[in-house]
């Protein structure tokens, strides 16, 4: 059964830390994770994931690269862009309990604290393909 594709992105800053939302009530197991979500009808991939990461971060981003590969959830494929943030422009939204920055080994520490099994994996290998990709920007 295919599964339907959601957007997201990966921000980075300049000093190479990473922007980690916990999800309102760690919904379905996620702890700590990157934001993303379904397209609305007429938008594209990068519009999606530049909008769902503003919603659940509060920061306005640009892209920066696609980050390589599909990842699977538990319920969606999902693709990531490499972001890094332009300005804040307001509070997370209600499905953000918090952001964080954090950098790569305490955002792998973060995401570990997931319970999700699947998506703690998932979430390990985005991690790892961004700052890959990251390092060779």
């Amino acid at each position: 059964m295919l599964k339907e594709i959601a957007y997201g992105g990966v921000v980075v800053d300049c000093e190479g830390r990473i922007l980690l939302r916990r999800p309102t009530g760690d919904f379905d197991g996620y702890v700590w994770t990157f934001a993303k979500g379904h397209p609305k009808p007429g938008e594209t991939p990068k519009e999606t994931a530049q909008r769902e990461v503003s919603e659940e971060t509060g920061y306005e981003v640009e892209i920066a690269a696609t980050v390589p590969g599909s990842f699977v959830g538990g319920t969606t494929s999902n693709i990531y862009f490499l972001m890094r943030p332009v300005r804040v422009i307001g509070p997370h939204g209600k499905e953000t309990q918090e952001i964080c920055w954090a950098g790569p080994e305490e955002a792998r520490n973060l995401i570990g604290k997931t319970s999700n099994p699947m998506g703690r994996k998932r979430d390990f290998a985005v991690l790892d393909a961004a700052i890959h990709l990251w390092k060779g920007i």
